[in-house]
């Protein structure tokens, strides 16, 4: 066999080991640096604009579903310090739910939903502009794979009543079947798609405590009711980890002075409706997505809690960068404007 016939054979068996590795699955999530998204052309206040000389970015993490080919290649793309990818377990990013692919983003939309809302909700309360939610429901965001509830409520759900109790929060229903025992029975009157529907599901004992459980993952359904309304066209982006800097871009539309300054803003974190900033995956990610974005400055959630290491984290891989940002620890939104307030206009 001369050499261009062994040159065929080799590639031959190259694309073949390369096509089995692309359509056998791993049980690995692959994370690596995202994009840094300008919020301005993504969000729009109804009313007069002010102008905006500088920029808030939302920061992304882009999470591919590993398979062998991929995994193969992050493993040595790590080792050699080609580029570096975060390899997970796959329950460590889905969770110990029995979800797939497609439910859990349907589940980051849900949490994107939710955390629009907030940062509506916050900013106009920032700019006192009038704003309040209306609690509805409480809504399924999953059902545990040994729940009881497992053939019966689906993501989506809207759950109106317990045992003949109306329930308009998660935290009432929570509280209503910590009060119940492991082995009774709860009467749940739920919408499905416009439909109302009833069941009865026997209640399981909680894992970490003592008490009952449903084995549901829940959340509030709730209305935001504003005097300006405000359009988020984020398109598949999913979670909750941008709520502050919505809130801020929100609230730069709504006021008249541009706090920006002229400096391009990113960041990352959560917001609850008190305005408090929550943890959040993948920041060592955001952080270098922001820099290859030119970010001038980074708001990243405090580190708080002994177990909290966003902050830590992104002081650390910032330090590794070639020109590394200004990184600010951010505990509640009112701290993001502060600092603002506080820069030398470019």
């Amino acid at each position: 066999m001369d050499i261009s016939s062994v040159l065929k054979v080799i590639a031959i068996i190259f694309i073949i080991v390369a096509g089995l590795g692309y359509v056998v699955d791993v049980d690995y999530y692959l994370m690596m640096p995202g994009t840094a998204e300008h919020l301005r052309p993504i969000i729009e206040v109804d009313g007069e604009l002010s102008d905006e000389k500088g920029k808030f970015m939302l920061t992304t993490v882009s999470s591919i579903p590993g398979n062998m080919l991929f995994y193969t290649f992050a493993n040595i793309s790590n080792r050699i310090g080609l580029y570096e990818i975060e390899i997970k377990e796959k329950e460590e990013v889905l969770g110990h739910f029995d979800m797939d692919d497609d439910l859990y983003r349907q589940i980051m939309l849900l949490y994107m939903s939710q955390s629009q809302q907030e940062a509506v909700y916050n900013a106009f309360l920032l700019a006192n502009e009038d704003v309040e939610f209306i609690e509805n429901a409480v809504l399924v965001r999953d059902v545990a794979p040994d729940s009881m509830a497992v053939n019966i409520l689906r993501p989506g759900d809207s759950i109106k009543m317990v045992d003949g109790f109306e329930v308009k929060n998660s935290e009432q229903m929570i509280e209503y079947v910590r009060n119940q025992r492991p082995g009774d029975t709860v009467h749940i009157v739920y919408e499905r798609g416009g439909e109302s529907r009833e069941a009865d599901i026997m209640l399981m004992t909680h894992p970490e405590v003592d008490e009952a459980r449903i084995g549901i993952m829940i959340m509030t359904d709730r209305e935001l009711v504003t005097n300006r309304d405000v359009r988020i066209s984020t398109g598949r982006i999913g979670g909750s980890s941008a709520g502050m800097m919505f809130t801020l871009e929100i609230y730069n539309q709504l006021v008249e002075q541009d706090i920006t300054k002229g400096y391009y803003i990113a960041g990352t974190g959560t917001i609850n409706a008190d305005g408090y900033v929550g943890q959040i995956g993948g920041v060592k990610h955001k952080v270098r997505a922001a820099r290859r974005a030119n970010a001038d400055i980074f708001f990243v959630p405090m580190d708080i809690h002994p177990y909290d290491t966003n902050e830590q984290e992104a002081n650390t891989v910032n330090a590794r960068l070639d020109e590394p940002i200004t990184v600010v620890p951010i505990k509640h939104i009112q701290d993001a404007i502060d600092y603002l307030e506080g820069l030398p206009a470019r």
